[in-house]
């Protein structure tokens, strides 16, 4: 599953094309990434709009239109194998390209091979107002997190990082990176953590990770029309000091005091830490 630097970097690959009007809209209708809004609505919908905008929310993506006064917002959930392509205008498609947004200069791809990524349009022209507040978002507070810590006192570390309506966009590599930056355990219960740092680390990290992965391997794609796929890897990534190239290495260590890392299922997602510098309380 993507996580918020991998979702902006996606978001990224369309931007191209905002303020172009769409001439042309092919789908597949039978696909199960039109679940929620029936892929002819889309076609209806967004033929001859003009691309407006585009947004990154956690792990989610808007992409907005307008014909005539009407606001149209697509929003395009990745999955675990969706992916964002710009194209030529005359791009064949391929056995999974399930939305094509063709333009004058250019089209717009999404493919997803396993379906379970979306594309659905909101009757909202404001979809998002209620979203909770991102972890770089003025509104994410010392006060904010503290009141998040205080909603779940029994929960672990790990599955608070994880929570979607607490930590927007933060997934399991970003997860497991701030529990080992701060020195806890990941099952460590949230009624023994420090919130202040808490907040701290994974600002610390998502900023780290939109530096590494999102900014730096923007414009990297030779072929423009391959896309980018969200759970695949990129050219670069997190330096050597940071948790992220250790973590799956078959005897990964610890970059910091070179423990070899341990490894186990917590909040249901595979989880590696240093038994030596994140040692669990007895």
């Amino acid at each position: 599953m993507p996580e918020l630097a991998e979702v902006e970097l996606a978001r990224r690959i369309w931007a191209p094309a905002i303020g172009g009007k769409v001439a042309a809209v092919e789908t597949h209708p039978k696909t199960r990434v039109y679940r929620d809004t029936p892929a002819r609505a889309i076609e209806a919908a967004l033929t001859n709009a003009t691309f407006r905008d585009s947004h990154s929310h956690g792990k989610r993506l808007l992409f907005v239109f307008r014909k005539d006064e009407e606001i149209l917002p697509l929003e395009v959930h990745l999955g675990m194998s969706g992916r964002l392509a710009l194209a030529l205008q005359d791009h064949v498609p391929h056995k999974h390209d399930h939305l094509i947004l063709r333009f004058k200069e250019c089209a717009l791809v999404f493919n997803d091979y396993r379906q379970f990524g979306r594309a659905h349009l909101h009757e909202d022209p404001n979809p998002w107002a209620e979203l909770p507040p991102e972890v770089l978002d003025r509104r994410f507070t010392l006060a904010h997190v503290q009141g998040l810590l205080a909603r779940r006192p029994r929960t672990t570390l790990k599955a608070l990082i994880l929570d979607q309506s607490c930590f927007p966009g933060i997934g399991n590599w970003m997860a497991d990176e701030i529990c080992w930056r701060m020195g806890l355990h990941p099952a460590t219960v949230t009624g023994e953590l420090d919130a202040a740092s808490l907040r701290k680390e994974t600002q610390f990290v998502t900023r780290g990770a939109l530096k590494y992965i999102a900014d730096k391997n923007e414009g990297q794609l030779k072929d423009p029309s391959e896309g980018f796929s969200a759970g695949g890897y990129v050219a670069r990534v997190p330096p050597s000091n940071w948790l992220f190239q250790h973590r799956w290495k078959k005897g990964g260590h610890c970059p910091h005091c070179q423990s070899e890392l341990d490894r186990a299922t917590i909040a249901t997602r595979t989880t590696a830490w240093c038994p030596q510098c994140q040692k669990a309380k007895a």
